[in-house]
């Protein structure tokens, strides 16, 4: 159970509303952010290169100049088409940007030359994972980066799925192991049509029956229980 109370907002984790547990609060997000963004970090590279089998004939990316990022806080705005994805401003310059930043705050030495857009990528990724201990601990602005990269995922994920359902979000997944660790914290969005909700991080599953409740739950609002 987290160790303070609810009305402490400087306990929660920049990333998720969740409480620090006492094993965390000396990070700014928590383990459960940072896992999920190993995972979706590390997922990117397999991610870009399905993107190129999104592309029409004639319009690939080309690989072959090196690539750069900027050290600005760029933002995903409408869902994103392949060639944007993969091209300047899409996937690899975003994730850049985000190493850009971590080596300026550390005080190391500016981006390397890593080549094309796909060995950039790697180098970038490794670099990300590797650090994200560090960032997530002692980085104050985390929470942008950690969105960043949730939501650059997101938009590669539903591009090379062709599933773009609108949905709406409810909260967060309540749900903890039976051995008392954090809750998943896993942003939970539903169809309105759908026939129950299906937590993507610990799949956790509500009915129909249950997502209203879940819901106002997850709003702190009182709605009646049917007996």
């Amino acid at each position: 159970m987290p160790t303070l109370t609810d009305d402490a907002p400087d306990t929660r984790c920049a990333h998720c509303p969740r409480l620090l547990r006492s094993d965390e609060l000396h990070r700014h997000a928590c383990y459960v952010c940072e896992d999920r963004a190993t995972t979706q970090l590390g997922a990117m590279p397999h991610l870009y290169r399905q993107l190129g089998d999104k592309l029409v004939p004639g319009s690939r990316t080309d690989n072959a100049g090196p690539v750069t990022g900027s050290p600005s806080s760029a933002r995903l705005g409408a869902a994103l088409t392949p060639l944007d994805l993969r091209g300047p401003g899409g996937i690899v310059s975003l994730l850049l940007g985000i190493e850009q930043r971590w080596r300026i705050h550390l005080d190391w030495a500016q981006l390397p030359e890593r080549g094309g857009y796909e060995s950039s990528l790697a180098g970038c990724v490794t670099m990300l994972v590797n650090n994200l201990p560090w960032a997530c601990e002692q980085y104050t602005d985390i929470g942008a980066d950690l969105r960043l990269i949730g939501s650059l995922h997101a938009q590669a994920e539903s591009t090379v799925t062709g599933q773009w359902e609108a949905k709406v979000p409810v909260g967060y997944c309540p749900a903890a192991p039976e051995d008392g660790g954090p809750a998943c914290g896993e942003r939970l969005k539903v169809s309105p049509w759908a026939m129950e909700i299906k937590c993507r991080g610990c799949g956790a599953r509500w009915g129909r029956s249950e997502w209203l409740q879940l819901g106002a739950t997850l709003r702190g609002i009182d709605l009646p229980v049917a007996a």
